[in-house]
């Protein structure tokens, strides 16, 4: 023991004595230089030879690319290119393109960066064989194309958060960018290519604020229109639906409302520019495209079309929170939406769960003795209905045998409690319980 503590104090008056504040010591400095691959190992000696050794490599910080040396046939010739990414000691990222030449690598071109680190880099499809590089920093981001060895930067702003999808399904990718106007308004941009050329599109103004999105991803509205689905959460508790499209050489954002006030549209011209209301039936003044429940947009009949979630609510609840209220996922004809699931969602528990579209104005749902447990009841007798239990697998589940298995995921089971009679008008078969669970 006497040997361990002389040996801690001598450590610590090394560090003490050396001049180094060991608090202040450069993270870098603690890794272990990089393992490159035999190919890697002749990138690195390639670059060294073309700037000379005083860079460093970067490396991107997220994503499923993570290396610094990156393979990719960019221009569709059949072979590969190699790129680096690295900084010079101003600390701007610089990327060098290499070509293959016998058995070497022989830089051919170098293009700026930007400042700063490397958040990602992804590949989006710009022709049949073509691909641009997509890099983005902090809160910035660079697109690049690469054709007769030169890397040409084809789009650059300033940008939160950035997606690759194939919006039309035409083959090609369209890069979907999230940020800021110059006067701080949340707006969305995309940009695409026509096979041979990038474009953008103008900005659009969209409610979705970067950091409270909260699922997003590619879903279709029709057999032929895909679009770009953002679900965020625009205030405390409050939350939104918004799906965009890309039409011709523009942006288009929809989402569900069953009334514009009078004059609105030509208000807010300039704000509504590129904008398609939906239009629902009417579920009350507050209009039908905010809602209190954090669920979001799938397709939940398996049609291949996705559904919109909107909350079922009566002029007196307009501006109620803490109440659980009925959904419908309403599908886009092209015209107006129509309902193909009703029921409600418990989101603490993680699944939607379908009831008669009837029940939507007899029957009251609230939390039981927990947010596992919910309770359907009339609403005009106040007589129970229905519980639904969520219960761990940890936990014991013989105290529930005398309520339905009806379902079960990785972490949960699940219990029905029936208590109307076959007589009653809210009678579910006990066969059809599973059918009416969706987990999200």
């Amino acid at each position: 023991m006497k040997k361990f503590l002389m040996l801690v104090s001598s450590l610590i008056l090394v560090f003490v004595f050396s001049g180094c504040n060991v608090l202040e010591m450069d993270a870098e400095a603690l890794i272990s230089p990089p393992v490159f691959t035999k190919e890697q190992e002749k990138l690195n000696a390639a670059l060294t030879e073309v700037i000379g050794g005083d860079y460093v490599l970067k490396y991107p910080e997220t994503g499923e690319i993570n290396s610094a040396f990156i393979f990719k046939d960019l221009d569709g010739d059949g072979t590969e290119e190699a790129m680096a990414f690295y900084s010079l000691l101003d600390e701007s990222t610089r990327i060098n393109v290499l070509k293959k030449e016998n058995e070497n690598w022989v830089s051919v071109y170098e293009a700026a960066g930007f400042y700063g680190d490397i958040k990602s880099v992804n590949f989006a499809k710009i022709g049949k064989n073509e691909f641009a590089v997509v890099m983005e920093g902090n809160q910035e981001i660079a697109v690049y194309r690469y054709r007769e060895e030169k890397l040409e930067t084809v789009h650059s702003e300033s940008c939160e958060e950035s997606e690759i999808v194939d919006i039309n399904s035409d083959g090609l990718s369209e890069i979907i960018l999230i940020g800021k106007n110059p006067i701080g308004r949340n707006t969305l941009k995309i940009v695409y290519s026509d096979g041979k050329n990038v474009f953008s599109t103008d900005n659009i103004s969209i409610h979705a604020d970067s950091l409270n999105i909260y699922s997003k991803g590619f879903g279709k509205i029709s057999p032929e229109k895909g679009v770009f689905i953002i679900d965020s959460e625009i205030s405390s508790g409050i939350y939104l639906t918004e799906m965009f499209a890309l039409e011709g050489e523009e942006a288009k954002r929809y989402f569900i409302a069953d009334f514009v006030e009078s004059g609105e549209e030509e208000e807010n011209k300039e704000e509504n520019e590129g904008v398609v209301v939906v239009v629902g039936e009417s579920y009350g003044k507050r209009g039908i495209f905010l809602r209190n429940t954090r669920v979001y947009c799938m397709d939940t009949n398996g049609d291949g079309i996705t559904e919109m979630p909107v909350e079922i609510r009566e002029d007196y609840a307009q501006d109620v929170t803490e109440e659980i209220f009925f959904l419908q996922y309403m599908q886009y004809n092209g015209d107006k939406s129509e309902p193909v699931w009703n029921g409600v969602a418990n989101t603490e528990s993680g699944y939607l769960f379908a009831v008669p579209e009837s029940w939507n104005e007899k029957i009251t749902v609230s939390y039981g003795a927990s947010k596992e447990e919910f309770v359907f009841k009339d609403k005009k007798t106040g007589g129970e209905i229905l519980k639904i239990f969520a219960v761990s697998k940890n936990d014991y589940q013989d105290k529930y045998d005398d309520y339905v298995f009806v379902a079960e995921d990785e972490t949960k089971n699940y219990y029905v409690e029936l208590f109307a009679g076959e007589e009653s008008e809210f009678y579910i078969e006990p066969e059809n319980f599973k059918k009416s669970f969706i987990f999200i």
